[in-house]
């Protein structure tokens, strides 16, 4: 596909992408929210990786606490820079999800959360998923939704001829290919596809919120997080959302 943060429309300008406020993200010491964080390039937004032992969050409890950690640690004037802190974290079959995500919001801190996991924002990319729960393959999570978007990876090779490397199981790097497939225009909806996500996401979470089921699988809020970081904003004036540039 070829490197293209066109996606960005780096040359739009206006007040809305020029006063941005600036948050604080803790986000799992892994590779793919980093990653992606990374890709999306928010220049009102630090990244702050926690570490954890062996492969993946032990429990989402230590990693809310180890965060809140964190943040009451650093200096007052670095805490007054930001008007937000949030921590971004996955289900993942956890038990302690629930009551640390409330744990977290009571802290003041706001959650990005996927349950199952974050595999499932990258799906609403590409499909208008009902939000039912994903049957776990295999033992994994995650492996269901990784097959879902690696389908997607492939027919969009097979239809234009491109070569995106499938999405690794494994490392969970978001690589800059993939990354500019998500905020490429969908040939269906002529959406950006990040877009369609949001809006996807936006539907499904307000549903469950709607009958008291806001962390059933299958959720995402990671739409609120593009909401404050500006990525994605509402245009009155065209009735539409856009995606902006810092």
């Amino acid at each position: 596909m070829g490197k293209d943060h066109s996606s960005f429309n780096a040359k739009r300008k206006n007040s809305r992408s020029r006063n941005l406020k600036k948050i604080i993200l803790y986000v799992e010491g892994r590779n793919t929210e980093y990653s992606y964080l990374k890709q999306l390039k928010r220049a009102n937004c630090k990244v702050e990786p926690v570490p954890v032992r062996g492969n993946g969050i032990g429990n989402c409890m230590d990693f809310v606490n180890t965060s809140i950690g964190k943040f009451n640690s650093l200096p007052k004037k670095e805490k007054e820079k930001y008007s937000g802190k949030w921590m971004i974290f996955d289900y993942d079959g956890h038990d302690d999800f629930w009551d640390a995500i409330k744990f977290a919001r009571k802290n003041g801190f706001q959650v990005a959360f996927s349950s199952m996991c974050i595999e499932y924002w990258f799906v609403l990319h590409f499909e208008n998923h009902d939000g039912n729960p994903i049957p776990i393959k295999e033992g994994s999570h995650s492996k269901a939704q990784i097959e879902m978007i690696n389908k997607y990876i492939g027919q969009y090779n097979k239809k234009n001829k491109g070569s995106i490397n499938l999405y690794d199981i494994n490392s969970k790097e978001i690589e800059d290919d993939f990354f500019d497939l998500l905020m490429a225009e969908d040939d269906i909806t002529h959406n950006r596809r990040i877009i369609d996500a949001y809006l996807r996401a936006k539907v499904i979470h307000e549903n469950k919120l709607a009958v008291g089921a806001e962390y059933q699988e299958s959720v995402t809020t990671v739409y609120k997080l593009m909401e404050e970081l500006g990525t994605i904003q509402y245009n009155k004036q065209k009735d539409k959302y856009e995606l902006y540039n810092c």
